[in-house]
This record gives structure tokens, sequence and C-alpha cells, in this order.
């Protein structure tokens, strides 16, 4: 039983890929995690992120605190940095980087059923200066289903963008319903449980900009590591 919901997930991963017109975006995620007290936890969680010539598109440094305060509700803060490429507007040897500095709170929450692990997330981020102020909501909804007797753990994900920032008059142009969301990120990925305390990913992630009507594919790989 186990080999054929793998084969599915497999087959699904491939039949999402085969959308992409063009090679698809690379996504490298890291994350490390560390147990101070009980239910307080460090988080770091960079990530690297290459276009579809597999240019430099931006690196995240991101860092801070989760607690869960019961069973079922997580909070959590963090601090991002990011620096990205802007070759549009390329000028001298920074090729038009931008640095970008942001606050995020969030909530969590999940639970069991059977084999299945529902997860859900609202995060708000804030950026922190005048010329980059922008903020958003971002609604996540995630589904694990454990096998049984398997190290291998598949997930699909489907995470909502809503950007406080964007003016009505562009909303307008948005086709369709839902005039508030901007982006919609879906995610279907298979890890690997190497032990208790690490795991790696392959996913793929179709990214939709309802605003400028793109579709962005990629692939990426995810390392996980609870010290």
């Amino acid at each position: 039983m186990k080999n054929k919901i793998l084969l599915l997930f497999l087959l699904l991963l491939f039949v999402f890929s085969g959308f992409a017109q063009n090679l698809p975006a690379s996504w490298f995620e890291l994350g490390l995690s560390k147990e101070l007290v009980k239910n307080l936890q460090l988080e770091f969680n960079p990530e690297l992120r290459m276009l579809e010539d597999f240019k430099m598109d931006s690196y995240i440094l991101e860092g801070g605190f989760s607690y869960k305060l019961q069973k079922y509700l997580t909070i959590a803060s963090y601090y991002r940095y990011e620096n990205t490429w802007d070759y549009k507007n390329s000028t001298g040897a920074y090729k038009g980087q931008k640095y970008l500095h942001r606050l995020a709170l969030e909530v969590k929450s999940g639970f069991d059923i059977n084999r299945f692990d529902f997860q859900f997330r609202i995060r708000y981020t804030q950026g922190l200066y005048a010329n980059n102020d922008a903020s958003d909501f971002r609604y996540r909804a995630k589904v694990e289903y454990d096998i049984r007797k398997s190290k291998f753990v598949p997930y699909l994900s489907a995470e909502i963008f809503h950007d406080l920032s964007i003016p009505d008059i562009t909303r307008d142009n948005i086709s369709g319903g839902l005039k508030y969301v901007d982006k919609i990120r879906y995610t279907a990925s298979l890890n690997y449980v190497i032990n208790k305390n690490n795991d790696v990913g392959l996913f793929y992630r179709l990214q939709n900009n309802r605003i400028k009507e793109i579709n962005t594919n990629i692939v990426g790989l995810s390392y996980d590591h609870d010290f």
C-alpha cells in the first residue's frame, strides 16, 4: 500500500512539473531549530532562490522564535533580511540589487485525523523602512500523510497572499473573484526522514501572480535539522 501511495505522489509531482513551459526556477531551503526551554524554539531559516537561467534571484536570512502555547496553538515572530537582484534595472556591478528588512508575526494550529496531519498558518509581515513599508497577510493550509512503516512523508500545501500595499485600482485588473488574493503558491513535496533530527525534501511549487497573470514553476530542495 505504501509503495502505491509513493508512486501516486511522485506521479503527481511529475504531472505538476509538466505544466512548466520553460525551465523552472530553483529554490533551496534550510531549516534549523533548537529548543531553548520547554515549548520555546529558536529558528533559523535561510533560503537561496535562482531564476530559470540559474541567475541569482534572491537570498534570504530569516530567524526568530516560536512558542507553543498549547497542543493546538503556536505563536512565532521572525526577522527577515532579503537581498534581491533586479536585472531589468541593472546598474553597475551590483546588478540593481535591493535589500529588504521585514518583521513577521504568525499563528499556527493543526490536528491529526488517522494518518493525516492538517496544519494551518496565518502570517503577517511588515517592511521596516519608509521606502519599503509594504505589509501583507499570508494564509497557508498544509496536509501531510504518515505512510505506515516508511520514512517518506508526502505533503500538499496552498498559500494565499494578500498584499495590503496594492491599491484598489490595481486589484480591479485581477480576473475572476477574490480580488484581495494577489498571489497563490501551490506546493507538492516528498520528504525523507533520515532520523528524528534530520530530514530532506524534494518539492515542486507553482506560484500564480494574479495581478501580472504570470505562473512561475519552481523545483526545490529542503533540509531540516533539529539540534
